[in-house]
C-alpha cells in the first residue's frame, strides 16, 4: 500500500470513528437529514481546500490567505448583479470570476515577480480588498440578498444528494484529474518540487505560480457566489471563517507546505473528517477553548505524520 493510500485509508478510519462515536453520544448524528447537512458544510470548506492545495503545491512557501476575502467579494458582487442585470444569476457568476482573476493575478505577480513571501502578499491582499467592501457597503445601496434561482441551485436536492455536494464532487473529480493526470499539474508540480529544475526542462515557473493563484482567487470568489446562495444573503466576512480551516485540510490532507506533493482525494476525505468533529464537539457542548485545543492536537499529529511521510519519500 503506498503512502498516499495509506493516508487516504487512516482519515476515513478516523471518519468512521467519529461518526459511531457521534452515534452513540448523540442519537440521531448520523441520521441521513443530519448527513446531508454535514456534506453541505463540508462542500464549501471542501472548494477552498481546492484553492490552497494549488498554491501550496506551487511551492515558494505557498498559502493563499486572500481566498476568504475572495470570497467575500465574489459574494457582494454576485448579489449585487442578481439584483441590476438581465439574467443576473449567470453575470453574478461571471462578475465572481473577473473578481478573482484580478485578485489572482496581483497575488501571483506580486509573489512570483516581485518575491514577496505569500503569507505578505495574500494577507495584504485580504487587507486592501476588505477595506473597499467596507466603504463599498457605506457608500453604494446594492442589492444583498440571494436570488430564488442562487437558494436552489445552493439548496435543492438532486436523487437525495444536496445539489452543492455534487458540484463538490464534479470538482473534486476534476482538481484530481487535472493534479494527477493533466501536463499542466505535472508542470505544477514540477514547479513546487524544484523551480530550478523545472525551469531548465522548459517550464516557465513564473507563469505557473501566476496561473496557481488566480486559479485559487477564481474557485474561492465563486465559492462566495454559492455561499450567497446557502446563507441567503452577502454580508462582510463572508468568507473569512474558511481562510485558516482551508490551511489545516490541506495540511491533514497531506499538501506539502513545501510544495510539489499532493493529493486532492485527500484534501476531500480531511474536509469531511475536521466537519464531522466539529459537528461532534458541537454537539457535545464542547467550549470554544476544547475545541481549539483538540484541533491544535490533531493538526500537530498530522504534521508529524506528513513530516515521517517526507522522510521515508526522501
Amino acid at each position: 500500500m503506498n503512502l498516499l493510500s495509506s493516508r487516504r485509508l487512516l482519515l476515513l478510519v478516523l471518519v468512521a470513528l467519529v461518526l459511531v462515536a457521534g452515534q452513540l453520544a448523540v442519537p440521531g448524528f448520523t441520521s441521513p437529514a443530519q448527513m446531508g447537512n454535514q456534506l453541505k458544510i463540508a462542500t464549501f470548506l471542501g472548494l477552498f481546500g481546492i484553492s490552497q492545495t494549488l498554491v501550496m503545491i506551487a511551492g515558494g512557501q505557498g498559502l493563499d490567505l486572500s481566498v476568504g476575502a475572495a470570497a467575500t467579494l465574489g459574494g457582494i458582487i454576485g448579489a449585487a448583479l442578481i439584483g441590476s442585470v438581465p439574467g443576473g444569476l449567470a453575470a453574478a457568476f461571471v462578475g465572481a470570476i473577473a473578481c478573482g482573476v484580478v485578485i489572482g493575478l496581483v497575488n501571483g505577480v506580486g509573489i512570483a515577480t516581485f518575491r514577496v513571501p505569500p503569507l505578505v502578499m495574500t494577507l495584504a491582499m485580504a487587507s486592501l480588498v476588505d477595506g473597499a467592501l467596507i466603504v463599498w457597503s457605506s457608500v453604494v445601496q446594492a442589492n444583498t440578498a440571494a436570488s430564488p434561482g442562487l437558494v436552489m441551485l445552493s439548496g435543492r436536492n438532486v436523487f437525495g444528494v444536496p445539489s452543492v455536494v455534487l458540484l463538490w464532487i464534479v470538482a473534486a473529480a476534476l482538481t484530481f484529474g487535472f493534479l494527477e493526470h493533466s501536463a499542466w499539474g505535472r508542470r505544477l508540480m514540477a514547479t513546487g518540487a524544484n523551480p530550478t529544475a523545472a525551469w531548465l526542462t522548459g517550464v516557465r515557473v513564473h507563469r505557473v505560480r501566476i496561473a496557481a493563484y488566480v486559479a485559487s482567487a477564481v474557485i474561492a470568489a465563486l465559492t462566495g457566489v454559492l455561499l450567497v446562495g446557502y446563507v441567503g444573503q452577502a454580508f462582510l466576512g463572508l468568507g473569512n471563517t474558511y481562510v485558516l480551516t482551508s490551511v489545516v485540510v490541506a495540511v491533514i490532507g497531506g499538501v506539502s507546505l513545501a510544495g510539489g506533493r499532493g493529493d486532492y482525494l485527500n484534501v476531500a476525505f480531511a474536509t469531511i473528517f475536521i466537519t464531522v468533529l466539529t459537528s461532534l464537539l458541537t454537539a457535545l457542548q464542547i467550549g470554544e477553548a476544547g475545541r481549539q485545543g483538540i484541533f491544535g492536537i490533531t493538526l500537530l499529529a498530522f504534521l508529524a505524520v506528513n513530516r515521517l511521510t517526507l522522510r521515508t519519500v526522501r
